[in-house]
């Protein structure tokens, strides 16, 4: 397959900003292991940890498709172009 410009500048937007999610993500769990030691000390009140906890599992999961630069649809619409145009060809 190969790709235009335009669609090579999507992916490598897609690559940076996985590389960004997988960073938070890293960062996000040593946050949560120090809350749970907090929490374990009893310096905080567990029923608050729990509620963030939950806040942070959900930006995880949603991060990639947060912020600038390219969103999974506009991929997925990428390769299924080249995909239609290579069925084409044969």
């Amino acid at each position: 397959m190969e790709f235009s410009d335009k669609e090579l500048e999507v992916i490598a937007g897609a690559k940076k900003k996985i590389k960004t999610a997988t960073l938070f993500r890293v960062l996000l769990i040593v946050v949560m292991l120090c809350g749970i030691t907090v929490m374990a000390t009893g310096v905080v009140v567990a029923e608050y940890i729990v509620y963030l906890a939950f806040g942070a599992v959900l930006l995880a999961i949603g991060l990639p498709q947060f912020g600038p630069g390219p969103k999974y649809e506009e991929l997925l619409n990428i390769l299924d172009n080249k995909a239609n145009a290579q069925r084409s060809k044969t």
